[in-house]
């Protein structure tokens, strides 16, 4: 009867083997994969869409003053990137008389916008006049007398403890010569 059982387990010895074996070399693809990640998912739509349409008003805008200048920025603003590829027209909103001077030096923006947005972006410029408030930077605060004796102070303060700190190490290190 041993001998049934040893054969027996040999039997399912060899069978477990012969499985085990056959599923490392037939072995497929595993049944779950994990969910891509959502920017690579966002890029495969938005990527397309990008170069089918070019970039949006959106980054002339948040960089219209480095542009074209600080002094045209504060008359003029983007509104719009229309057209197709290879004819796209930039509409620029500018306030009052500035209008004029904007479609005057037309040719300069272009090139400009052009540089910032990549060759051949922008094939045209159209400018119109409207109303824009002007866009004025808040003035730095001036110091006040009682502010710039405030921070003189603290500077005093600041560099009294340093020479005080400076002045205790200098005295434990004399003395620790002195004492050997």
């Amino acid at each position: 009867m041993n001998d049934l059982r040893n054969q027996d387990s040999l039997k399912a010895r060899t069978k477990r083997g012969n499985t085990l074996a056959f599923l490392q070399k037939h072995r497929g693809r595993p049944q779950y994969r994990h969910a891509p990640s959502a920017s690579r998912a966002a890029n495969k739509v938005l990527r397309p869409l990008s170069r089918k349409f070019g970039p949006g008003v959106s980054s002339l805008r948040s960089h219209w003053p480095e542009i074209i200048g600080e002094r045209w920025a504060a008359l003029s603003k983007p509104t719009a990137v229309r057209g197709i590829t290879g004819a796209k027209v930039l509409h620029i909103e500018a306030k009052g008389p500035a209008a004029a001077m904007l479609q005057a030096d037309s040719a300069r923006i272009l090139g400009k916008v052009n540089q910032f947005l990549g060759t051949g972006a922008i094939s045209k410029i159209t400018v119109k006049q409207g109303r824009i408030s002007i866009q004025s930077k808040p003035a730095a605060p001036t110091p006040t007398r009682h502010m710039s004796k405030k921070l003189e102070t603290d500077e005093d303060i600041s560099l009294r403890t340093a020479l005080d700190k400076l002045e205790s190490k200098l005295k434990t290190n004399s003395n620790t010569k002195h004492s050997e």
